[in-house]
């Protein structure tokens, strides 16, 4: 069986156009089409569950509180039922024409196939400027990490068969916005590709996706790529969010004094000293929520108790750095080192355990 996927997010024109036309170009093959949808504000889900009142091979997926081009992908491959499954953007874009030829590539490799607009008979279509320009930078970046070499990485068009996906899936970063790139980084080096040409057609309805935080997105994924497998991304981010947490702690812990006409002190007990210790829980909290782990962003009810369970980490984490540092100095070490050693026990007890605790990552 074909289990074709289609991401959504604000698809709500394009869906009653593309789906008669896919299940017309399909004919009698035996397949399923996931619709999974990012909760679009214009209730694109809603469109596409009234399809499937018509179309029986049609499913939806609602994704609720969760956000991500891969990790809906990802998601729509858990849920499919076939051997080989086929992703394409729900905009009109690509050719619908190759699906099943896609599908028949996977199988016959026994890995993978893609449209690719940059080999022989394929094209970008009116792209001009800054678009073509980025995408042509954004290829050449992308061969760089790439285990196949493929004429265009970067293409949301694409089949993998269940094995090849089964084989790669604990290594997929669910953060990322390309799901082809993502597979063609962790594959064996010997997986073959097929492609096959195709221009992108225009959009039938809808807006470009391709916006300044996608192309950010697309920065980190490099990144993670790379360099981040062995210093991720999210702890230098957890890291800059701690030095201004720093930065905040100790004006709060002036900003009380002051108040409170209170002299420097440090018992365990003192009220500017835990005014400060809050405050910059505050702060790290909410600005990693917004920024380090923006990918599994806490909403809502979530949101409150995971401040809850971020504040129970930290004072975890205070006390390790107290206990270490103070088991280094009365050591014999010095102070500025005593210190710097147990913020940095501290700091990675708040980044290891409030990750996987607070925010489930």
């Amino acid at each position: 069986m074909l289990s074709l996927i289609l991401p959504t997010y604000k698809e709500r024109e394009s869906l009653p156009i593309l789906i008669p036309k896919i299940v017309e170009s399909l004919g009698a093959a035996e397949y399923e089409i996931i619709v999974v949808d990012d909760d679009s504000p214009d209730k694109t889900w809603e469109v596409a569950r009234g399809l499937a009142q018509r179309h029986p091979q049609l499913h939806v997926i609602r994704r609720v509180g969760r956000r991500g081009l891969s990790s809906a992908v990802i998601e729509g491959f858990l849920a499919a039922k076939g051997d080989v499954f086929v992703v394409m953007d729900a905009d009109g874009q690509h050719d619908i024409g190759l699906i099943l030829k896609l599908a028949d590539a996977a199988r016959e490799n026994g890995g993978m196939s893609m449209g690719s607009r940059y080999m022989e008979g394929g094209s970008v279509g009116d792209w001009t400027g800054f678009r073509a320009w980025a995408s042509r930078i954004g290829t050449a970046l992308a061969h760089w990490v790439c285990q196949v070499r493929v004429t265009d990485p970067m293409s949301g068009f694409f089949a993998v068969s269940r094995g090849t996906f089964e084989e790669v899936l604990p290594r997929l970063n669910p953060k990322g916005f390309k799901i082809l790139l993502d597979l063609l980084v962790h594959v064996p080096a010997n997986t073959q590709v097929k492609e096959l040409p195709f221009s992108f057609q225009e959009r039938i309805g809808g807006v470009s996706k391709f916006s300044t935080q996608v192309r950010l997105q697309y920065l980190e994924f490099l990144y993670d790529a790379t360099v981040g497998r062995y210093l991720p991304l999210t702890l230098i981010k957890y890291c800059v969010v701690g030095v201004m947490g720093v930065a905040v702690n100790l004006a709060a812990y002036a900003i009380v004094s002051l108040l409170l006409n209170e002299s420097p002190q440090f018992g365990l007990f003192s009220t500017p000293l835990l005014a400060g210790i809050e405050a910059a829980i505050v702060f790290n909290f909410f600005f990693n929520n917004a920024w380090t782990f923006s990918y599994a962003k806490l909403r809502g009810w979530k949101a409150v108790t995971g401040f809850a369970k971020y504040n129970v980490v930290c004072a975890f984490g205070a006390f390790a750095n107290i206990a270490v540092t103070a088991f280094l100095y009365r050591g014999g070490m010095g102070t500025v080192s005593s210190l710097a050693i147990g913020a940095f026990i501290g700091m990675m007890w708040n980044y290891t355990i409030g990750r996987l605790f607070t925010w489930n990552v």
